[in-house]
């Protein structure tokens, strides 16, 4: 009742200059206190404790606060200068990202596409546990499933390498950003509005169903969809199955349990697994970020 008050009464932009500037702070501390506790104390006698991965991780971040990339190469894109310029065509935002254009939705600001796009080279930068391969060089002449694809720098990244790129994305605001980003490669870029999983009805459809008629060969499969993985992987059973020469690249740090229930479900369709580097901290938890597979 008082939320309701407090939001009838006091303007948007009040609520939300209040919450940046003290409310979203105090409700962080709140949330991941524990954590914060751990990590300022894993700092503070780091001297004393074993020198473990995890413990590296924790005083990272005693240090330097909470952050998905706990490890040094991180600090430096913090203060990288970001240059945003607008289409006016399009109406949209976007960054030069290694020359190509990178678009963003239309209700992005400035700010927001900086903190994006400085969030999106942190993650696939080659020391991140979120880095979805070793080499770009291993999608060259194959067929990318670009499993929640967003913005979509994963398939630009890899856009002259690949043979095809089928997107996977369902969310209405990022469907003009991702026309946009992929107009000079239409003759090879697939747009599919439809949440990948393990049925396929409404806006769902498998990765089976959406290859039924395709080769199941040569393909690269990276899916990152909030926790939905486990899902996709199952509907996804004739293609791990029955496709040769597939490689995978899994987000593995949405859900508790994910790294080991990825590591067992693919080893056991004969695929040889690596996890990325390191940890990343999500959701109150320290988990390995991404695990690739291959047969």
């Amino acid at each position: 009742m008082l939320t309701a008050l407090y939001r009838s009464i006091i303007p948007s932009a009040v609520r939300g200059f209040v919450y940046d500037l003290f409310l979203g702070r105090v409700l962080f501390f709140i949330r991941h206190f524990r954590v914060i506790v751990r990590s300022k104390l894993t700092f503070a006698f780091s001297f004393l404790l074993p020198k473990t991965e995890k413990n590296r991780v924790f005083s990272f971040m005693g240090k330097h606060g909470l952050t998905s990339y706990p490890y040094e190469y991180s600090l430096a894109y913090k203060s990288l200068e970001i240059q945003v310029e607008k289409d006016d065509h399009q109406n949209l935002l976007f960054v030069y990202h290694h020359g190509r254009r990178l678009y963003f939705p239309e209700f992005y600001s400035v700010e927001m596409v900086k903190k994006d796009y400085r969030a999106l080279i942190t993650e696939q930068d080659s020391h991140s546990a979120h880095r979805y391969v070793r080499s770009y060089n291993d999608l060259k002449d194959r067929t990318l499933l670009d499993v929640g694809a967003a913005e979509g720098i994963f398939s630009l990244d890899t856009i002259e390498l690949t043979k095809r790129v089928i997107i996977f994305e369902c969310l209405d605001h990022w469907q003009k950003p991702l026309m946009a980003t992929f107009a000079n490669w239409t003759n090879k870029v697939s747009f599919i509005k439809k949440y990948v999983g393990n049925q396929s009805a409404g806006d769902l459809i498998t990765i089976d169903e959406f290859l039924s008629a395709e080769s199941k060969d040569n393909l690269f499969i990276k899916m990152d969809i909030e926790g939905a993985e486990r899902s996709a992987l199952e509907g996804a059973k004739a293609t791990l199955a029955t496709g040769r020469n597939i490689q995978l690249a899994i987000c593995t740090y949405h859900r508790q349990g994910d790294p080991e229930f990825m590591a067992d479900l693919l080893t056991g369709y004969g695929y040889s697994i690596e996890f990325s580097n390191g940890f990343m901290y999500w959701n109150k938890r320290i988990s390995k970020g991404i695990i690739r597979g291959k047969n």
